[in-house]
């Protein structure tokens, strides 16, 4: 799990089982109890509090793109223009159509909790299970998920908490463009990306781009591309017996020994140390069931 400031190109929910946790946010901050259900909005910049003393928590977190349920609906955009009759499945995450939402957190019922948690178990048990019956299984079971919290979020709006991502008026002006960049790069991220390309699609002059990016990322556009490239190294060097050198031209590095830098720079040690240290077999793992 994740314990820096991060962000994703899918959507998140995480489900409180036992225990509490903090969810923070660039500039806010969010305390979960058992039976509140969080969903972030992809890009959004956030990172689940470590540092509290208790003897255990445990919550479900899933991972998903709107293309699961309808592959007709790529993005939120999309999903609001839809006439799709799958677009109720999305009901709950109709809030992130406004610029400024970022995460809704809604409180469960006991006995919509117990329901929740036995959709949560089963999901993470067939995906899981790398057999196409098992993977039918979990989608079956996700769409009921969706269709449940869709039902709840419907009834219990009075428990819903919406949380701003707390930009300024002159910076919200550009978040449509900027989340359309981050969009491409995370797409595209294996390619030849330029900074002149990211700043034409935000609309902002290269200069502005470079402060808004760090801005909302924590990060200059250089180290996120480069982050994204050793993220996906780290998959490859896991998950394939592809060499190294390989690897770094597939993720976008066109020199290996700055590839090599780059690497150890980000993880603390070199591509081939990493594979030594943490090789497995290929396997499907798209929920969590420990915080």
């Amino acid at each position: 799990m994740k314990v820096e400031m991060h962000r994703h190109e899918f959507f998140e929910m995480l489900f409180v089982v036992e225990g509490s946790l903090i969810n923070r946010f660039q500039s806010d901050e969010i305390g979960m109890q058992v039976g509140d259900l969080l969903i972030l909005k992809p890009y959004t910049l956030h990172v689940l509090d470590e540092n509290q003393e208790q003897a255990r928590r445990c919550a479900y977190c899933c991972s998903f793109l709107p293309q699961v349920v309808d592959s007709s609906i790529q993005n939120i955009d999309e999903l609001m223009c839809s006439d799709s009759p799958n677009r109720y499945y999305f009901r709950f995450i109709a809030s992130f159509s406004m610029e400024d939402v970022c995460a809704i957190r809604i409180h469960m019922k006991p006995e919509i909790q117990r329901e929740l948690l036995l959709y949560f178990e089963q999901l993470h048990a067939f995906t899981n299970m790398d057999t196409e019956c098992a993977q039918a299984e979990a989608r079956s079971i996700f769409l009921q998920l969706m269709l449940l919290i869709s039902k709840q979020s419907a009834e219990e709006v009075r428990f819903s908490e919406r949380i701003s991502d707390g930009v300024s008026g002159t910076i919200s002006r550009y978040y449509p463009g900027l989340r359309k960049a981050l969009s491409y790069i995370h797409d595209h991220f294996s390619e030849s990306i330029k900074l002149d390309q990211m700043a034409q699609l935000t609309g902002a002059s290269e200069t502005y781009f470079c402060r808004l990016f760090k801005h909302e990322t924590g990060m200059t556009f250089l180290n996120y591309l480069n982050g994204l490239r050793i993220e996906q190294a780290c998959q490859f060097l896991r998950d394939s017996n592809e060499s190294a050198s390989a690897i770094c031209y597939r993720v976008g590095f066109n020199d290996y020994t700055h590839f090599g830098r780059q690497f150890r720079k980000n993880m603390g040690i070199s591509p081939a140390a990493y594979r030594k240290k943490n090789h497995r077999m290929l396997r499907l793992s798209s929920v969590e069931n420990e915080i």
